[in-house]
C-alpha cells in the first residue's frame, strides 16, 4: 500500500508523465491518502480559472482510498514530528500529518515536491520522490 501526497495527485491530474507512469506502474496496489491530501487537491479546483469541478476530481482519483483520521494516526504524526524535531529537522504540521499517516499505517509515502526533502525523514520513513 502507498500513501500519496497531494503533490503526486496534482501532478497526476495535470498529466505529468512521471506521476502518470508511477501511478500506472502501481495501479495494482492499494492507494490511500488522508483527508488533508484530498482537501489540498480540491483547493486546486477552488483557485483555478473557471468553475470548480469537484466531481471530475473524484472521478479521476477514484482509485485512491481516503483513510479515516484516527487518534492513532494523529499520534503517529506527532511522534514522527517529534523525532525529526529532536534531530533538528522540521516538517510543517500538514506535511507531518501526511508523513505520519504513512508511518502509522506502516506504508511508504510518495511525493512529487521538495516539502518532504528534509534531513532524517528517509531514515524513519520509506519516502519515494518522483
Amino acid at each position: 500500500m502507498t500513501v500519496y501526497d497531494s503533490s503526486v495527485l496534482i501532478e497526476y491530474l495535470d498529466g505529468n508523465s512521471a506521476a502518470v507512469e508511477y501511478v500506472e506502474a502501481h495501479f495494482d496496489e492499494r492507494a490511500v491518502a488522508p483527508p488533508l491530501v484530498a482537501f489540498e487537491v480540491y483547493q486546486g479546483e477552488v483557485f483555478k480559472s473557471g468553475p470548480a469541478d469537484f466531481d471530475a476530481v473524484d472521478s479521476a482519483l477514484e482509485w485512491v482510498t481516503i483513510v479515516d483520521e484516527t487518534p492513532e494516526l494523529a499520534r503517529a504524526a506527532a511522534e514522527l514530528q517529534n523525532e525529526l524535531h529532536q534531530q533538528g529537522a522540521v516538517l510543517t504540521a500538514r506535511d507531518a500529518f501526511i508523513a505520519g499517516t504513512a508511518r502509522g499505517l506502516g506504508d511508504s509515502l510518495v511525493v512529487a515536491d521538495s516539502d518532504f526533502d528534509i534531513d532524517g525523514l528517509a531514515a524513519v520513513l520509506d519516502v519515494e520522490f518522483l
